[in-house]
C-alpha cells in the first residue's frame, strides 16, 4: 500500500497537462514537492500570452485547495519577450500544511480575454517526524539560553551613551547651581599701558621731519601738520584745550606756569605758522628747520618722566554685578531640571543594557 501511494505521488508530480490553445500557455510549479510539517515552499503559477490579452488569476482567500494553507503576501510579476509582442504573467504563493498528507491539486483555472485555460496538476506531501517509541507523550520544556561571551567593542556603543548621560547630568547640575548662586560675575581686564604725550609727540614730529615736511614746498602743510602736534601735546601735557584755542591763547595759559623767556622759541613758532596759514608768507628753509627743532626743545623741556614700570601692561579685577532676569532664571532651572531628568533616564536604561549584555 505505501509503495503503491508513493507510485500515485510521483506520477502526480508530472505535468499532465500543459495548455495551450490560442497562443496561451498555462503552468503551474512548485519549489519543493516534499516537505515537513510546517515548512513553507513557494507555488508559481505562469500566463504566457499575446501582450494586451486581459489576465484574471483565481481568486484564493486562505487556501488553493483543502489543508493547502496561503502564506500572505502574494506578488505577480510581468516580463515581456518577442519585442514586447508576447508577455508572461506569474502569480507567486507561498504555502504551508500544518499536518501530515498528500495534497493534490487537479488545476488552477486562469481567464484570459474571457476565455477559462487551466493549469497542469500538482500533488505535494507534508511529513511528520519519526518519534522514538515510548516518548510519543513525553513533553518536553524548552532548551536554556546559550551564553556566548561579549566582546566590549560590541559595548562600546552603550559606553558612549553611559558618557553623554554622564555629561547631561553634570551639566544640568551646574545650570541648577548657576540658578541658587547669583554672585557677581568677574572678569580681568587687561589694561594697555598708555603712550606719554611727550614720546607720542616727538615721534610725530621724527615722522614729519623723514617725510621731507622742512624742505617742501608746501609751507602751509608743513606749519598746520607741526602746530596739530604740539596743540595735542599741550591738550594732553597741560591740561587745557589748546586745539580749539588760537596762539595768543595757547601761549597765555602757558605763561602761568612758565616765564616768558622760555616760550619765546615756541612764540616765534606759532608766530611764523600764523603768517604762513593766513598771511601766506613764504619762509626760509632754514627758518623750517629751525622751527622744527624748536618744537622738539619745547617737548624736551616739558616733558614729564615716566618710569618703565608704568609701560608694563597690567591685569586688574573687574567686579561686574549683572542680575539676571527673571525669565533667564527660570530657563536655567527648567534647562538644568529637564538635562539631569534625561541624563538620569539615559544613564539607567544604558546600565540595565549592559547589565543584560554581561550578566
Amino acid at each position: 500500500m505505501r509503495r503503491f501511494v508513493i507510485f500515485l505521488f510521483w506520477l502526480s508530480l508530472y505535468p499532465l497537462s500543459k495548455i495551450s490553445a490560442q497562443n496561451v500557455v498555462v503552468t503551474a510549479q512548485v519549489d519543493s514537492m516534499m516537505m515537513w510539517v510546517g515548512q513553507q515552499t513557494g507555488l508559481r503559477l505562469s500566463v504566457t500570452c499575446d501582450a494586451g490579452n486581459k489576465v484574471v488569476f483565481p481568486s484564493y482567500r486562505d487556501t488553493i485547495v483543502r489543508g493547502l494553507e496561503i502564506i500572505p503576501p502574494v506578488t505577480t510579476d510581468t516580463q515581456y519577450v518577442n519585442n514586447g509582442q508576447r508577455m508572461t504573467l506569474t502569480r507567486n504563493y507561498v504555502v504551508t500544511c500544518f499536518d501530515s498528507a498528500l495534497i493534490y491539486i487537479p488545476y488552477m483555472p486562469v481567464q484570459v480575454d474571457g476565455t477559462e485555460y487551466q493549469s497542469n496538476r500538482l500533488a505535494l506531501a507534508f511529513m511528520t517526524y519519526d518519534i522514538p517509541e515510548g516518548q510519543e507523550t513525553q513533553i518536553f520544556g524548552p532548551k536554556e539560553n546559550m551564553k556566548t561571551p561579549v566582546r566590549l567593542y560590541e559595548a562600546k556603543g552603550l559606553l558612549f551613551y553611559w558618557f553623554l548621560a554622564i555629561m547631561a547630568i553634570g551639566l544640568g547640575v551646574y545650570l541648577f547651581i548657576r540658578f541658587k548662586d547669583d554672585k557677581p560675575i568677574i572678569r580681568r581686564i587687561k589694561i594697555e599701558p598708555k603712550v606719554p604725550a611727550h614720546l607720542k609727540a616727538l615721534s610725530e614730529i621724527e615722522e614729519l621731519r623723514q617725510s621731507g615736511g622742512p624742505h617742501s614746498e608746501d609751507a602751509k602743510g608743513y606749519y598746520t601738520r607741526l602746530t596739530d602736534i604740539l596743540r595735542e601735546y599741550i591738550n594732553e601735557r597741560f591740561g587745557f584745550n589748546a586745539t580749539e584755542m588760537t596762539s595768543y591763547e595757547i601761549l597765555e595759559h602757558l605763561e602761568e606756569n612758565r616765564d616768558k623767556e622760555s616760550l619765546a622759541q615756541l612764540r616765534d613758532l606759532l608766530s611764523t605758522s600764523d603768517m604762513v596759514k593766513f598771511a601766506k608768507f613764504k619762509p626760509m628753509l632754514n627758518e623750517n628747520d629751525r622751527n622744527l627743532m624748536s618744537a622738539m626743545e619745547f617737548v624736551n623741556d616739558t616733558r614729564i618722566e615716566v618710569s618703565e614700570e608704568d609701560f608694563k601692561p597690567k591685569e586688574e579685577e573687574t567686579i561686574v554685578e549683572v542680575k539676571r532676569s527673571k525669565g533667564a532664571r527660570i530657563m536655567l532651572l527648567v534647562a538644568g531640571v529637564v538635562l539631569s531628568a534625561l541624563g538620569a533616564l539615559f544613564l539607567v536604561l544604558t546600565v540595565l543594557k549592559l547589565y543584560y549584555l554581561f550578566f
